[in-house]
């Protein structure tokens, strides 16, 4: 009786998943010819815009893994091998396409460590994309998973040392400190005097009701309690603005501009602004460089914005509501809780003795201070210069063994 209710569920299983994948090929673009063999492959789509232009159109190509397109060859590989799970799909494209070189801006995808194991030939690169946390992010996911002899890359692309040592905790491979690949590919610009930005944290689809990943399970915050104290300092900062005449602008966030837009109009009714839409996959660091002053409550932009020398203000304002030692500023480097332009109090004296202070402070004051805080958390690398050696030294490798053979 026992295996017969195990066969049906198993079944069941199979149908469920014959059936997303149904739904999925109605809904993406569908591809009937099998992968090109190139000698890079991109791990996901996201971040192609700006990786591609590394590689020459013949030796690059995107694995979609279903975000918007699905190969039909693929699919029905994974379909003979009755598992249709993503982990499987990648695995033959991987197997068609013959990469040499496969990399990925999806730093927070566990699955991607383990492509080694099963391609020990083929080089695996990591690339950070974002700040990174251990309660309700990727390294609690890791603790929770296999040993670092399981997780392995040849290269991890970090921000900053303090990261990387975080990094190797759980996956092994050579870490690379380099800042942020993106940031890194914006050319810095001369500020508008006078002027602050804000970088939003505007997240339309996130119900207010909803827990906190990062909550500890005996103390569950909502995500409304976040935007109210968050909001409270906005409002706080346009005020500051318009007492000592600076301009107020909002860095956006989202792709959908308009309602991110109406969001800030309704909540700084009183006050004005400029708003800064996120149109290109380089703006926001097109309007960091437009301010004097940034402030930022949750964002990787605004370590950014420290990494490119700008007076950043960072109100990291969910670390004391959340108790979580990873929210605060400069996590996993070893910072005081309270510093000359960061803090995790709701507090109007501490948010103006930091604005009063980046307001005054002179250049080689501010980058002094500034240099010695981040030292660990976050490089600048402009043009990106490590990953470019990087890529010439395995074209070398490529090239070598092509002669030898």
């Amino acid at each position: 009786m026992a295996e017969s209710t195990q066969r049906i569920r198993k079944t069941l299983g199979v149908m469920v998943r014959l059936w997303r994948l149904f739904k999925s090929l109605l809904r993406l673009k569908r591809c009937f010819k099998q992968p090109k063999q190139r000698d890079v492959l991109l791990f996901f789509k996201t971040g192609a815009e700006v990786i591609a232009p590394y590689f020459k159109s013949h030796e690059f190509q995107v694995l979609d893994l279903r975000e918007s397109e699905v190969n039909i060859p693929v699919a029905l590989r994974c379909l003979l091998d009755r598992d249709l799970s993503a982990h499987n799909y990648a695995r033959n494209f991987i197997r068609v396409a013959k990469p040499k070189l496969i990399l990925t801006f999806i730093d927070n995808y566990p699955t991607y460590f383990l492509l080694k194991n099963e391609f020990p030939e083929i080089k695996i690169w990591l690339i950070q994309n974002g700040i990174r946390s251990d309660r309700g992010d990727l390294f609690g996911l890791l603790k929770s998973l296999s040993s670092n002899e399981a997780n392995r890359v040849d290269k991890m692309f970090v921000f900053g040392s303090a990261v990387g040592d975080e990094y190797r905790k759980f996956i092994s491979g050579e870490v690379i400190v380099h800042g942020s690949f993106k940031n890194n590919l914006v050319p810095l610009a001369q500020p508008k005097k006078s002027s602050v930005a804000y970088i939003s944290t505007y997240r339309p689809n996130q119900k207010r009701s909803f827990v906190a990943p990062e909550s500890k399970p005996e103390l569950p915050i909502a995500y409304e309690q976040i935007v109210k104290r968050r909001e409270k300092a906005i409002l706080w900062l346009a005020k500051y603005c318009a007492e000592n005449q600076l301009q107020l602008s909002i860095i956006g966030k989202h792709e959908e501009p308009h309602h991110e837009e109406d969001y800030y109009r309704s909540l700084l009714q009183s006050f004005s602004f400029e708003f800064s839409p996120r149109n290109s996959p380089t703006a926001s660091y097109v309007s960091l460089d437009q301010s004097e002053i940034i402030v930022y409550t949750s964002s990787s932009l605004g370590y950014e914005s420290l990494a490119r020398g700008k007076k950043t203000a960072a109100l990291m304002l969910d670390a004391e509501i959340l108790e979580a030692e990873a929210l605060k500023f400069g996590w996993p480097a070893k910072l005081p809780d309270e510093g000359p332009f960061w803090t995790h109090q709701l507090s109007e004296q501490r948010l103006r003795e930091i604005m009063d202070f980046l307001r005054t402070a002179g250049d080689h004051e501010w980058n002094q201070t500034r240099s010695e805080a981040i030292l660990d958390v976050i490089y600048f690398d402009p043009g990106n210069s490590q990953f470019l050696a990087a890529i010439e030294s395995v074209r070398q490798s490529w090239q070598q063994r092509q002669s030898n053979n």
